[in-house]
């Protein structure tokens, strides 16, 4: 059973918490409260002028974390003053106070429309540097809430606000959030991009410790693509500076991250040390999620050095901090590794107790990473015990579960595309503005030169004449204009008929684009078709998602010709799984002896794409495919990212039948078989039972390609 969550380098703390640690010393935190103190002091003898809003404000930032109780009472206070002032600076970074005080609290959605407020008054007031810090706010906010598309914007903007105002040290930091928004997303490309235009900026300024963060990030990128080799080079840059800086608690994180990497290339032994000396670390600073961290990552050593009774000391140790502490990812990790070791050691029914605890907090929590790895090894512990029937419908949720994420993650690549598309048309658009303004100014500059002249001479007959010139030269311009803007608009117009109908068929895209709505029809009669490859999820552990994509595309875009060759119409894709019917939206007589002739011809076609595949090294699919017969309704859902869809009892069936179907084989309904047999020789399999729906009657079609 693999080691499953690997998070990014492995089980690092987020530098968030680092930062917390840190704050939350002795030391200062005694100078928080007498800072606090003191600003207490000078606030009860303060008149109700803007010297008083600034330090409630600053009242509130000192004592935001201890007590967001009395830090909220403070900054309303004085918003409520700064508005009776009419002194709006004050009011913008009490609003930005409050935001911090609800992101403390976890409440994301108060606190971003928080930020959102002193950003619009910063706005008002044409402060950029204050604007850039609410961006930035607002932007590192969306990261902690999971959409990342959305902290890209702001990130962008306060990016292009720090290169106005020339402040390099910001700018640097702002190249660094978008790639963490980029890497998050999976385009590492650009991620790593936007790390060494950060980079630059660092060494021209010497920044040892913004370098160390950049060494990392770039090394956590490598590890995230299995290039642990290239992962370990920019650990070792990362520990370099570290160890010259004398910052323990990075230190510390160096060390690990470096481990890590020394781990995954097999020199687990090597890599303890370093985990030796970062647990050291922690335990001087009294950090204890930080010592949990390195007994879960030291305890993966020595699983894999096949020292398990070692291994299982620091699991217990690092288990008994994440109780006292209550963190529960950490807690998971924890049981996630102990039942690997117990699977490794042979001791299945320990392994299965403890898949069950990390199991049941990953329900608790709506963790889906590890509800995900807690179905791989059920599956796998169970085989190991002979339950097979349990172990395959524990395979049967992880591979569901894993489509579902894999076509998340497609949509949310998409979106990424997307988002930088609109981002370079928006600058694309600027840079057309501000052409245009200087053509405008050059013009008028111009026109005000020949006016000079025009006034400066005796015949006023010659201006009047060059002013009607001029006059019917703008006019012609203005008309050959508007005819280039008429036939843009019919252009982009066309360009969008073409793509509503590249998503909808013809007649429904008609009447949404009539209606507005599209009404739901029943259709008595259609046949729906399924495929589905076979062995898909082994073939998809062994390429990368980006090569495992493109062979997908491939086999798509020849279903896709055949669909249409045929006169189907293309519903979705689901995963690996395709699916079509015909008789819809134009009913027809022939839809069964359609799909069937589009069946043959996949299979024919897709055995000979397969074979160029073997020829070039390439994986290879062989497909499944079930057609029933029966009625659907079908309609268009969404409001604004439409798509057509069919429902039903006949597509559920349809779906079975691939699931009973086999390699090259087209398993059809007899419903089906009743409309074809009279021009396709089939062979009767029998009543074979399908999950949920009983005993169906099925035939293969007999084909030869």
């Amino acid at each position: 059973m693999k080691h499953w969550s690997v998070r990014i380098c492995k089980h690092k703390l987020p530098l968030w918490i680092l930062g917390l640690s840190f704050l939350c010393g002795t030391a200062a935190l005694a100078q928080t409260n007498r800072t606090a103190d003191s600003l207490a002091q000078r606030l009860a003898k303060a008149p109700a002028d803007t010297q008083r809003v600034v330090l409630l404000t600053n009242l509130a930032w000192e004592i935001n974390e201890s007590n967001t109780d009395e830090a909220d009472q403070r900054l309303q206070e004085a918003i409520e003053l700064a508005r009776r002032l009419k002194f709006v600076k004050g009011e913008a970074t009490a609003w930005n106070g409050l935001g911090v005080v609800e992101e403390i609290r976890g409440n994301y959605a108060t606190a971003q429309r928080h930020y959102r407020k002193a950003l619009d008054l910063r706005r008002q007031l044409g402060a950029l540097r204050e604007v850039g810090a609410s961006l930035n706010n607002l932007g590192v906010l969306y990261e902690m809430s999971g959409r990342f598309d959305s902290a890209l914007i702001f990130h962008k903007e306060n990016l292009a606000i720090q290169q106005q105002l020339n402040d390099t040290i910001r700018i640097a930091r702002a190249q660094f959030n978008i790639a963490g928004a980029y890497q998050e997303m999976g385009l590492y490309t650009e991620a790593q991009s936007h790390l060494y235009d950060a980079r630059s900026i660092l060494e021209a300024q010497k920044d040892k410790d913004g370098m160390a963060k950049v060494a990392a990030q770039l090394g956590h990128i490598q590890f995230e693509l299995d290039q642990y080799a290239k992962a370990r080079v920019w650990y070792e840059q990362e520990l370099k500076l570290r160890e010259a800086l004398q910052d323990p608690g990075h230190l510390a994180e160096a060390l690990t991250d470096y481990a890590n990497a020394l781990d995954e290339l097999d020199s687990s032994n090597v890599a303890i040390g370093y985990y030796m000396r970062a647990l050291d670390i922690w335990k001087n600073l009294d950090d204890l999620p930080g010592q949990a961290n390195v007994f879960i990552n030291i305890s993966d050593a020595h699983k894999h050095l096949g020292n398990y009774k070692i291994a299982l000391d620091y699991l217990r140790q690092a288990e008994k901090i994440c109780l006292e502490t209550g963190d529960t990812p950490s807690l998971m990790e924890t049981y996630n590794t102990m039942g690997d070791v117990y699977y490794r050691a042979g001791e299945q029914q320990k392994s299965l107790e403890l898949v069950r605890k990390y199991y049941k907090l990953a329900q608790e929590i709506e963790d889906t990473k590890f509800i995900q790895g807690a179905y791989k090894d059920f599956a796998e512990v169970y085989a190991a015990l002979g339950e097979y029937a349990k172990a395959y419908d524990f395979r049967v949720k992880y591979d569901e579960l894993r489509y579902q994420k894999l076509n998340e993650r497609n949509s949310s690549i998409f979106v990424s595309k997307e988002v930088l598309f609109a981002d370079e048309k928006k600058q694309q658009q600027i840079e057309q503005q501000k052409q245009a303004i200087l053509l405008q100014e050059a013009l008028l500059a111009k026109s005000q030169n020949r006016q000079y002249a025009l006034l400066g001479g005796a015949f006023a007959l010659l201006l009047v004449i060059a002013l009607l010139y001029n006059l019917n030269r703008l006019r012609a311009r203005s008309n050959r204009e508007l005819a280039d803007k008429n036939a843009a608009i019919e252009h982009e117009r066309q360009r969008a008929d073409e793509l509503l109908t590249n998503i909808l068929p013809a007649a429904t895209a008609s009447e949404l684009k009539s209606n507005a709505t599209v009404q739901p029809v029943r259709y008595e009669s259609v046949t729906v078709m399924f495929t589905d490859f076979k062995s898909f999820t082994q073939i998809a552990e062994q390429v990368s998602p980006e090569a495992l994509i493109a062979e997908l595309d491939a086999c798509f875009r020849l279903f896709d010709e055949i669909v249409l060759e045929f006169g189907l119409e293309k519903i979705k894709t689901i995963g690996d799984a395709y699916m079509c019917a015909g008789g819809l939206p134009t009913p027809n007589q022939t839809h069964a002896v359609d799909a069937v002739r589009a069946a043959i011809e996949m299979q024919c076609r897709l055995r000979a794409l397969m074979e160029q595949k073997a020829a070039e090294g390439k994986p290879q699919f062989e497909m499944r495919i079930g057609i029933h017969t029966g009625p659907v309704v079908a309609g268009v859902v969404g409001s604004h990212k439409f798509a057509y869809d069919i429902w039903g009892d006949t597509v559920n069936t349809a779906a079975r039948l691939e699931q009973g179907s086999e390699s090259h084989k087209i398993n059809i309904s007899g419903t089906t078989y009743e409309q074809v047999k009279e021009v396709f020789p089939c062979s009767y399999r029998g009543r074979l039972a399908a999950k949920n729906k009983g005993e169906i009657e099925m035939y293969f079609v007999e084909y030869s390609c």
